[in-house]
């Protein structure tokens, strides 16, 4: 296994040093100094809670991202176990790809894991990284056809959001990381992308599962609830139409993140 600093270094250089950084170490996945779930849940009082990711991590269609996007639910569903004294950091960013994260919020991430006691890390991201084939004829008609160049992009998804994990888990061996898969969220809307983003958050999804069987890494799961519930669970139907989730879609995210953690809410 290659050593933590040249990781953390890694992380605080561009996305291109980390991915030369990841292949100089390829093999060394980091899984084996895992935490067990039971180990966080048993902790003692305080610690940090730190979120990663896009829009939906910073809770954008959320009524208030403070209290009712993922990450605070999440958060308030810990207090009971970890005290007033548990801190939440969110440096996730709307419209943040997995490269975008490299640069800006991995290495922050680094910082806020060596300065403080980091318990939980979770990580959303990705969707935006298919947002550039919305202009491509071929992927528009069916992302999975060969003509589409979705399959090379996610190949490089792939291979940043091993980089992003291998960072975590080297930087805070004793954190626990969760990664969400994504639901369709025009699924049930009748909207004329519906299709399409079925078969493209499925290979989206592919990759990211993947990737943290690699790690060992727990996944959240809300994909059953948003089936054929875009309507209830997004701002879809709004005017203008919205597809970040509402509430209630926060509400079902967050859950997905608590059955990841084997944590059932009080």
């Amino acid at each position: 296994m290659c050593s933590r600093k040249s990781f953390l270094l890694a992380a605080a250089l561009t996305a291109a040093a980390l991915a030369a950084a990841l292949a100089a170490c390829a093999g060394g996945d980091g899984s084996d100094e895992r935490v067990a779930l039971s180990e966080l849940l048993a902790a003692a009082d305080g610690g940090v809670y730190l979120a990663l990711g896009d829009s939906v991590a910073a809770g954008s269609g959320a009524s208030d991202p403070s209290t009712t996007g993922y990450v605070a639910l999440v958060a308030a569903a810990l207090q009971p176990r970890f005290g007033d004294a548990l801190q939440v950091r969110t440096l996730a960013e709307p419209g943040a790809t997995t490269a975008d994260l490299i640069a800006d919020q991995l290495p922050l991430a680094v910082t806020a894991m060596q300065e403080g006691d980091v318990r939980l890390v979770t990580v959303t991201i990705g969707g935006n990284d298919l947002a550039q084939y919305g202009a491509d004829p071929a992927c528009v008609l069916d992302p999975a056809d060969a003509e589409c160049p979705l399959e090379d992009g996610l190949l490089e998804v792939e291979q940043r959001l091993a980089g992003i994990l291998i960072v975590l888990t080297e930087a805070a061996p004793a954190a626990v990381t969760v990664i969400q898969l994504y639901p369709n969220l025009f699924s049930g809307t009748g909207h004329e992308l519906t299709m399409q983003a079925e078969t493209a958050f499925g290979l989206l999804n592919g990759v990211i599962t993947g990737v943290a069987a690699r790690f060992g890494v727990p996944l959240a799961d809300p994909r059953r609830d948003f089936a054929g519930a875009g309507t209830r669970l997004t701002h879809l139907l709004d005017r203008p139409p919205d597809a970040h989730p509402n509430d209630d879609g926060y509400a079902a995210i967050a859950e997905a993140f608590l059955e990841a953690l084997e944590i059932e809410e009080e």
